[in-house]
């Protein structure tokens, strides 16, 4: 679907501290674009103190015939579950520390090339995914990664320096954890180091988790990542980094519409970057053509 070239009214959501980068100089950028372009920019800082209401009124307020999330994967999932259902499309202008959701619709960083990707305003739908009633856009996971998304949300540090040095702090103290998983046509059980929940490929670092996987195909991956030891852990990157991990018996991928995960040990989980908790029963689904997006 696509919108012709004309005066559009924009509401920008932005995350001033995501990224570890301040938004003053960029929101201006944003500004000088608008205007030179026939757009109308309206802005929304969220703050952390009932970010979903507050944005919420401002767009059943203003009306716009897009949002554009300014920031990381915690920023679009802010701003796509309010579109969850509608035909209001969701912009996104990278700049958080895991753009992963970004750079699976080939969405560039620059924010010019950024910009004149919105003003074309190519629409198409893509699936999303239920997760016990939340809505989730590009990856979820328990374990490794999550508990690194859980010290990352707690400490003051951002940006990918930090990432990078709580992840070293849990590579040496994580212990594997037990997992079951049912579908409709199989029941899985095991140990995993690591267990994703997505419909796209990659985390927002680059690193390919899920290489099988579409974003508007109608199924969803389960990917487990087995334990190992430290001496495998070069490997282990160096597949991830090729686009291989899946053709390893360290991986296994299981393709679904519907799952339920029981997570006996209370195994530390994120959805889109965001630290969530959950019950111990928890039920996915794949929401087909759920979401909206601005994309090449």
């Amino acid at each position: 679907m696509r919108t012709p070239l004309r005066s559009l009214l924009l509401l920008f959501v932005y995350n001033p501290i995501s990224g570890g980068k301040k938004k003053i100089d960029i929101k201006q950028v944003i500004e000088d674009y608008c205007k030179a372009n026939n757009i109308e920019a309206r802005f929304f800082e969220t703050t952390g103190n009932d970010d979903k209401e507050s944005l919420r009124r401002d767009f059943i307020e203003i009306k716009p015939d897009g949002v554009i999330a300014i920031g990381g994967d915690g920023t679009v999932n802010l701003a796509g579950v309010m579109l969850v259902g509608t035909k209001t499309p969701l912009g996104i202008i990278p700049q958080g520390s895991a753009n992963g959701l970004a750079r699976d619709l080939n969405i560039p960083e620059d924010i010019n090339e950024a910009l004149a990707l919105i003003r074309l305003f190519r629409v198409h739908p893509i699936d999303t995914i239920k997760i016990n009633n939340r809505d989730a856009f590009h990856l979820s996971d328990f374990g490794f990664n999550a508990r690194i998304v859980h010290r990352f949300s707690e400490s003051f540090m951002r940006g990918k320096i930090s990432y990078a040095y709580h992840g070293l702090l849990e590579f040496f103290s994580f212990k594997p954890f037990s997992y079951f998983i049912e579908t409709p046509n199989f029941k899985y059980e095991g140990k995993a180091f690591m267990m994703i929940v997505t419909n796209s490929n990659q985390f927002g670092t680059s690193v390919m988790i899920n290489p099988l996987g579409d974003i508007d195909d109608g199924y969803f991956e389960i990917v487990v990542l087995k334990p190992f030891s430290r001496f495998v852990a070069p490997y282990i990157l160096y597949k991830l980094l090729k686009n291989s991990i899946h053709r390893t018996r360290y991986s296994k991928v299981i393709r679904c519409k519907t799952a339920t995960i029981i997570n006996h040990e209370n195994e530390s989980f994120h959805i889109d970057g965001e630290p969530v908790n959950l019950d111990e029963r928890i039920e996915v689904k794949i929401v087909p053509r759920g979401l909206y997006v601005i994309r090449p």
